[in-house]
């Protein structure tokens, strides 16, 4: 498995390769001018804060590095410019693996780079241990940030590189030759082919459900060839009953009975009141048509749904 697809802002593996070379170049450049102008001095306050350091001052290493400093700064600054210059070179190594697809020439500026970001992971701890006791709390904390990030981003690119190599491998194995061409800045995307054959042999799958290699689909997805499944409608519409047909004088029931309900007039009377008075022979046609238009209404209803 890649450890990374992608570089910063989505940028391929091949060009943060490229980004982290021209980087790497920059800085031992910048480095290697320190160094001719200044030499060893340029050390001075780093050696102060480590002889005035009461957890520090006392350790061998410290003592051998300091001594090998004051009594060989010859020595110190050829040793620092070799490796300035070797990490130039492999950065130069790594743009142009990186370009030519020469996985071996990438290995070097990842070592360097692991080097790199250990060095600066130690020392970053110990000058933040050093300098706690002569800081603010304030600037402590935003030095701590800021130099943890920039550890991160120096492990990250050293990441980078090994991804690369890892790409390079990949596209590089006779499995992708032989799906995706010889050629892998112009790979073939996989189509179906209709009983023609080229001289580089592809793959005749085309995108079914039953496909289960996850890679091939988003691969597929990014070239866009991947087809798009359509969704199974199903329908949730609910059942309507038709309407029933009611005898005129059924449906003039039930409009005199709304109307009844609603009359401003006979509001103040009760329904068994108006049934016993001088309209009640009306009023008790007017009931039973309504209560047959409701009984036929309701065995209407009762057979459709026992239909359906």
């Amino acid at each position: 498995m890649l450890f990374m697809e992608s570089y910063l802002c989505y940028c391929s593996v091949r060009l943060g390769v490229l980004l982290v070379a021209v980087l790497r170049i920059i800085i031992n450049i910048t480095l290697s001018v320190l160094f001719f102008v200044h030499g060893v001095h340029i050390f001075d306050g780093l050696i102060d804060l480590l002889e005035n350091d009461s957890q520090y001052k006392n350790s061998n290493m410290v003592r051998k590095s300091i001594h090998w400093v004051h009594n060989s700064p010859d020595n110190v600054l050829v040793f620092l410019q070799c490796m300035c210059y070797a990490h130039k070179i492999s950065a130069l190594l790594g743009i142009f693996g990186a370009i030519r697809l020469h996985k071996w020439l990438v290995i070097p500026l990842a070592l360097f780079e692991f080097v790199y970001f250990l060095g600066i992971t130690i020392a970053h701890i110990v000058l933040m241990i050093m300098l706690k006791k002569q800081i603010n709390l304030g600037l402590l904390i935003v030095l701590t940030l800021v130099g943890s990030f920039y550890c991160l981003f120096a492990g990250y690119n050293c990441v980078t590189c090994i991804a690369m190599f890892q790409v390079i491998s990949l596209v590089k194995s006779p499995k992708y030759r032989q799906l995706y061409g010889e050629d892998p800045f112009h790979p073939i995307p996989l189509r179906r082919s209709h009983g023609s054959y080229d001289s580089v042999q592809q793959l005749h799958m085309l995108g079914v459900p039953d496909d289960t290699d996850i890679d091939e689909q988003k691969r597929l997805a990014k070239l866009g060839l991947w087809p798009s499944r359509k969704p199974q409608v199903i329908s949730v519409i609910p059942v309507q009953t038709p309407a029933v047909s009611l005898k005129w004088w059924q449906q003039q029931a039930l409009d005199k009975d709304d109307q009844l309900q609603d009359s401003a007039v006979l509001r103040n009377w009760q329904r068994g009141e108006l049934l016993k008075g001088a309209a009640g022979e009306a009023e008790r046609k007017n009931a039973l048509n309504r209560r047959y238009a409701e009984a036929q209404q309701y065995g209407f209803r009762y057979k459709s749904r026992e239909r359906f």
